[in-house]
């Protein structure tokens, strides 16, 4: 497994946790559970009672706090000590308690109240220079090849509609059986990106693995650093982690911090292009008009 820092810079010691949950070995994941589960126990603790209260080891300790881009225990206590600080004393955020007969207005806020947060770690998540990584290989690219499946696929449809209309050549089709065959024909001038929220889905992994043995550039949009899509992507991008408990099994809330990130790139690609980019959807927009009813 490699190192989280490889991939991007978080300044928290809690979601860098969070990212890497799923992949971890169960003895490091008793560890980092623990971490996230007691962080005021963990602040008062040398790394050798954080082993034995684990029933792990010192050196499983020092194993995680690599794994997730840290220099060693004082730093990881630094960094959770300020998630302590910044956290949202919002248990509608750990458990979003919806029942029958709960008002319009108390519906509004708790549903404001969950984006804001998946939008504020999203940010968080945030490297830039991988950022600039994937805006490069989009605005070089032959062509781009967008896929998705289920909730997955309205984010790639998404970034599909607005990249075509700052001119970048892109393609994109829900069915799984054509975006394997467009894969396939994908050159190493071409870009496949690939978006699948839990970075696990079948369809997308073949996809991957196709571009992969044709040295296509993949770039890879979900919810985890560290997944079975990333591990075969060139580029990787992703939101806050993904939590079943949180968020109820609902992929759409997860959905709100992808669509942040891809609009964050398609920016980020309008002002490398500059006026050529504004020019090209300049055209577009009387198309667009022209289908709305006067």
């Amino acid at each position: 497994m490699k190192a989280i820092e490889s991939s991007f810079v978080v300044q928290s010691c809690t979601l860098r946790l969070e990212a890497i949950l799923p992949e971890l070995k169960p003895a490091e994941r008793r560890v980092a559970s623990y971490i996230l589960d007691e962080p005021q126990d963990v602040l008062n603790s040398t790394i050798q009672e954080l082993a034995v209260k684990t029933e792990t080891s010192y050196a499983t300790v020092t194993r995680l706090i690599a794994r997730i881009g840290l220099k060693g225990f004082k730093e990881l206590k630094k960094l959770l000590y300020e998630d302590t600080l910044h956290s949202h004393s919002l248990d509608t955020l750990d458990v979003l308690s919806i029942v029958q007969g709960t008002s319009a207005k108390d519906i509004c806020q708790e549903i404001y109240e969950l984006f804001s947060e998946i939008l504020r770690e999203s940010y968080n998540l945030v490297n830039a220079d991988v950022l600039e990584q994937a805006a490069d290989l989009l605005l070089h690219a032959r062509t781009v090849c967008f896929v998705g499946t289920g909730l997955s696929a309205l984010c790639a449809h998404y970034a599909y509609n607005q990249m075509m209309r700052i001119g970048i050549n892109c393609i994109f089709d829900e069915d799984c059986t054509n975006y394997k065959i467009r894969t396939s024909l994908l050159e190493k001038e071409d870009v496949l990106f690939a978006v699948s929220s839990s970075g696990r889905s079948m369809n997308i992994l073949e996809c991957a693995k196709i571009a992969q043995e044709n040295e296509v550039p993949v770039i890879s949009l979900s919810d985890y650093a560290i997944s079975p899509l990333t591990q075969l992507s060139t580029v990787t991008l992703f939101t806050t982690p993904r939590n079943s408990a949180r968020f109820m099994h609902i992929d759409m809330p997860l959905l709100f911090g992808q669509i942040y990130l891809l609009a964050s790139l398609f920016a980020l690609c309008c002002s490398r292009k500059g006026k050529a980019a504004a020019e090209l959807f300049s055209k577009t927009c009387p198309v667009t008009d022209a289908e709305k009813v006067r």
